[in-house]
């Protein structure tokens, strides 16, 4: 099969393209290799390929605050204009949207992958797409303009800065390893994941308190709290029933060894 990944030297991208080359003809489409999903050269790149994985996103919350016509051109209208291709030359989509399309007005990141999302549901009764919700996801490589509460913990803690807590730290988040989004990803490539919407996460909940405290044993760090910020989301966790019909491979996210790895690989 071939495959066109957008967004393919990203965090999610860097652990993908390995594993689908490994049965697959993969070709990468970033911005940082000059390609450019608004440039010259794509459409024939679509044309081309069998299914297109769009990984390509704005994906900072913060930033998107101050930067919110650069999300809505990249996150709405790119990824418009990617539909617009796989629908001309009859190629599959695979589209990576967000949990925060649940609370979508939060953020103009939010709201721009909810967008996009909208648009890719739009055509999915005549076309082949399948919207994978990704919840919190973390590993290696992590993109350091995410504002990821494990990509910020481990950076202050492998620098020993204290490891800061927003509000009281009860707030919860699900926490999916990208080696299981990149699995997940690689089974979506079946027909029988066409049309679907699967929230992408292991459908359990952690406090922040738990992944700050697991940060500050691994690192021997410290913990510090400040205010909660205003538009905080209380709680997050993925309805994985849909992801266990389709997807039958066990997860192996595993906060507590994942962490200690994560730990030293950026301490190191």
């Amino acid at each position: 099969m071939k495959i066109l990944i957008t967004g393919n030297k990203g965090f999610i991208g860097s652990h993908l393209t390995p594993l689908l080359k490994k049965d697959h003809q993969v070709k990468g489409w970033d911005i940082k290799d000059g390609r450019d999903i608004f440039g010259n050269g794509f459409a024939t790149a679509v044309s081309q390929a069998d299914v297109v994985i769009h990984l390509a996103a704005e994906t900072s919350v913060n930033d998107s605050f101050n930067r919110e016509a650069d999300f809505i051109h990249l996150n709405v209208l790119g990824t418009a204009k990617v539909v617009e291709l796989c629908v001309r030359y009859k190629k599959k989509l695979i589209f990576p949207s967000t949990g925060a399309y649940y609370n979508r007005g939060l953020s103009p990141y939010a709201e721009s992958k909810a967008l996009a999302e909208d648009i890719c549901h739009a055509i999915q009764k005549f076309h082949p797409v399948t919207i994978l919700r990704f919840f919190n996801i973390y590993g290696t490589n992590m993109n350091e303009r995410t504002g990821s509460i494990i990509y910020n913990f481990v950076q202050a803690a492998v620098s020993g800065q204290p490891i800061v807590v927003y509000g009281s730290g009860e707030q919860t988040r699900d926490f999916i390893s990208v080696k299981d989004i990149a699995e997940i990803i690689k089974a979506s490539l079946d027909s029988k994941w066409d049309g679907k919407i699967v929230d992408c996460g292991t459908g359990q909940e952690y406090t922040i308190n738990y992944i700050a405290e697991l940060f500050a044993h691994f690192a021997k760090g410290k913990l510090a709290y400040h205010d909660m910020p205003k538009r905080e989301i209380k709680w997050s966790i993925a309805n994985t029933g849909l992801l266990k019909t389709l997807y039958k491979k066990p997860l192996e996210s595993n906060l507590e060894k994942d962490i200690e790895e994560i730990v030293k690989y950026y301490g190191s």
